[in-house]
């Protein structure tokens, strides 16, 4: 698996209605080789998740001088390689209007953006091309989208995949609003034959509807984690189970009524044979987990799953829990975190409750992590042996660099 050099992010300017691409450069949250023994530092693996409304990790204490060694620097969005800005248009019957635009990886380098109006365009960083795509059939409300790869016939000869902005993947859009008014609220954009079998062309093509996409809202059901094991995608849903979505017979069907242990979206490294993300158990933390049983028919291990934390955090920052973390995969093991959080330093603390998150200013903080393969044997939470042992799982992350932004107001999402 390649390494990807770039984070990408999309910014907005609310008030001219632009949406921006910019890129960080992954070298930013990653010591050199000759620097990384030095500075690196393993972080603590959690036998206990601690909840979301207490600290991301530990018990909440005054650190002095921690955010000098945890930040080196602190970054600024750089300059915009692509912008968009989408047209306003009615979304109700009732007068409503709306000028979103949500975006979503294809790969490290073709970004999907679609409108409210359901126009979507592919932007091609390598070719810095931007590529008409199909409309979709419906509108999404609160949409998730996962890339999932073709079958190597499908992808055809190597290079193919770059005409017109093609790719080898295809990429599947799920609305989570769950409303059962909407008649499509599974798609797909693939890249595929046109009317000339030597032509390919993008094309949305309607997906049966998800069994959960008729429940009432008054249900208390919500999509918890997505993620693509083999063929198929598996959704875990709060109070129902998990659901699987065969992407090759275009079926739904029941895997179980256990749930993925993430939040949000869960990425394979085919080096690790891990699934990564975030923690159901505390939205700011990263986890890995075993999925490979779910091809057997079984729920996942739940000794096969990990949670790390990090002691080092300042004080005086608070999770902000409208905004979980987010964990984009740049291959041969290594992760870009990003976490969201407020800085209440300063305020009054006489008051009954004491701080809240929402009192402090906003910070994204964005660290690289590495995960490596190998036991470890101290700094883990394991005692003895050591509960690695047996499970195929001796995995150990490290963390490398952290950059701090406060320039968080436009940040829309982390690609």
């Amino acid at each position: 698996m390649s390494l990807r050099r770039y984070v990408n992010i999309v910014t907005a300017n609310h008030y001219q209605g632009i949406y921006s691409l910019r890129r960080l450069n992954s070298d930013n949250f990653f010591y050199q080789a000759n620097e990384a023994a030095a500075k690196a530092r393993d972080l603590t693996r959690l036998r206990r998740v601690p909840e979301d409304a207490l600290s991301p990790c530990f018990a909440r204490k005054k650190k002095k001088h921690v955010s000098d060694k945890l930040l080196e620097t602190t970054i600024r969005p750089p300059q915009p390689i692509f912008s968009v800005r989408p047209t306003t248009c009615p979304v109700s019957d009732d007068g409503d209007y709306d000028n979103r635009l949500h975006s979503f990886p294809l790969s490290g380098t073709k970004i999907f953006f679609f409108d409210s109006a359901r126009r979507t365009t592919l932007y091609d960083t390598k070719a810095r091309c931007s590529i008409s795509t199909p409309c979709l059939h419906a509108r999404k409300d609160l949409p998730v989208a996962i890339s999932v790869p073709c079958s190597p016939a499908a992808a055809g000869p190597e290079g193919e995949q770059d005409l017109d902005g093609g790719s080898s993947s295809s990429l599947y859009i799920l609305d989570t609003a769950l409303d059962p008014a909407n008649a499509t609220p599974f798609e797909a954009l693939t890249w595929r034959n046109f009317t000339d079998e030597d032509y390919k062309a993008w094309h949305c093509d309607a997906l049966p509807r998800p069994p959960f996409g008729d429940l009432q809202r008054d249900l208390d059901v919500s999509v918890l984690c997505y993620a693509v094991v083999g063929d198929a995608i598996y959704v875990s849903l709060t109070s129902l189970g998990t659901y699987c979505f065969d992407t090759v017979s275009r079926t739904w069907s029941l895997a179980g009524d256990w749930l993925m242990p993430f939040s949000g979206k869960a990425e394979y490294d085919p080096e690790l044979k891990l699934w990564f993300g975030v923690s159901d158990g505390n939205h700011q933390l990263p986890c890995a987990a075993d999925l490979s049983p779910i091809l057997r028919g079984h729920a996942p291990k739940k000794q096969h799953h990990y949670v790390w934390g990090d002691p080092q955090l300042p004080g005086d920052w608070l999770p902000d829990l409208f905004k979980p973390a987010n964990i984009v995969s740049l291959g041969s093991g290594r992760f870009c975190i990003i976490n969201f959080f407020r800085d209440v330093g300063g305020y009054c603390t006489s008051c009954r409750d004491g701080p809240s998150a929402a009192d402090g200013s906003p910070i994204v903080v964005f660290s690289g992590l590495e995960v490596l393969a190998g036991n470890r044997n101290s700094n883990d939470g394991d005692s003895g042996k050591g509960s690695d042992s047996g499970n195929g799982l001796r995995i150990r992350m490290i963390k490398h660099k952290s950059r701090l932004c406060r320039d968080t107001r436009s940040l829309e999402s982390v690609l």
